[in-house]
């Protein structure tokens, strides 16, 4: 296949999922790893993807939700990084803590263990289980699934969360943008989010640099008016967020 012609098959692979593993472009295009990876060089230097850790990502304006399998494998080493982080600087015992549905809030879960008197609400499927699994008390919403994100949304859920206060909430976001916008791609995961933020003593946005300057399409909430927990940002990224806002960067 010709490098023009495997590049337009891969853009618009990229673009229709938001995004792809390299695996995934590899068997689409019957291509090896590494020729794979020399395109999405030459694709990023020309403005037409986002590379991101273990695959590409579309630079459309409005981001849209992917599969859970592609989310959890996207930048998995700075997730579990941040999650880290945000346990041992910022979950203490006898908390009640909200953790939402998003990947790296998800990886939070595994560090949570050995904190005595915690209790975790969520309303993310996976991070439920993992929750019961490792021996934590757990209090999963009730409400309609989502099918590609597993994340519980509806007003049942809404409703649960208003009636209960948190130590602190540990949201996740597709986006933050130069005004500092916190969005995602679907409204009604963006009132959970709300929500999670209006009932927490502190909140926290958990989100891995690739997320920086970009914009979803439903707003839940504003970057100043929490804690943001990311990995290590370039001069670039950090100019791009308001000056007030309150970051906290992690070392890999």
């Amino acid at each position: 296949m010709l490098t023009q012609a495997r590049h337009s098959m891969i853009q618009e692979y990229v673009d229709q999922r938001g995004l792809c593993r390299v695996a995934e472009l590899c068997e689409l295009t019957n291509s090896s790893e590494s020729t794979i990876r020399r395109d999405l060089i030459q694709m990023e230097e020309d403005g037409i993807i986002r590379r991101v850790h273990g695959g590409a990502q579309s630079i459309k304006n409005f981001s849209h939700d992917v599969s859970q399998h592609v989310r959890f494998s996207l930048n998995h080493e700075a997730k579990v990084a941040i999650a880290k982080y945000a346990v041992e600087n910022h979950v203490h015992a006898n908390d009640n803590i909200f953790i939402d549905a998003g990947t790296t809030t998800y990886e939070m879960v595994q560090f949570l263990a050995n904190i005595p008197g915690l209790t975790v609400v969520t309303n993310g499927m996976e991070t439920a289980l993992a929750s019961l699994n490792h021996g934590i008390k757990t209090i999963l919403l009730g409400g309609t699934v989502k099918t590609d994100t597993h994340a519980v949304v509806g007003q049942t859920a809404m409703q649960q969360i208003k009636a209960m206060n948190f130590s602190a909430s540990f949201i996740g976001a597709n986006g933050i943008d130069v005004q500092g916008f916190l969005t995602t791609p679907d409204i009604e995961e963006a009132a959970i989010k709300r929500a999670e933020l209006v009932q927490a003593n502190q909140a926290y946005v958990l989100t891995d640099a690739s997320k920086i300057g970009e914009r979803s399409f439903a707003i839940f909430g504003n970057a100043s008016d929490t804690v943001v927990i990311c990995n290590q940002l370039t001069l670039r990224q950090k100019r791009i967020l308001p000056e007030k806002i309150l970051l906290e960067e992690v070392t890999e």
